[in-house]
């Protein structure tokens, strides 16, 4: 939680959870440069090698 957050303690689990959701908007709206929205599809996380997919069909 921020440090001048005065609001009252979250008194569930879900309170709490809503309050962070809030507090994350908030620190991404402070820096639009610092936003991580990435638009579009993702690439592969592994880079396949095709060297090594031919040499292992003998396998």
């Amino acid at each position: 939680m921020s440090e001048h957050d005065d609001r009252k303690e979250p008194r569930t689990a879900v309170e709490e959870v809503l309050r962070e959701v809030e507090e994350a908007e908030r620190r991404a709206g402070e820096d639009p440069a610092g936003r991580r929205r990435h638009r579009g599809e993702a690439g592969e996380a592994v880079t396949p090698n095709t060297e090594a997919q031919e040499e292992s069909r003998g396998d």
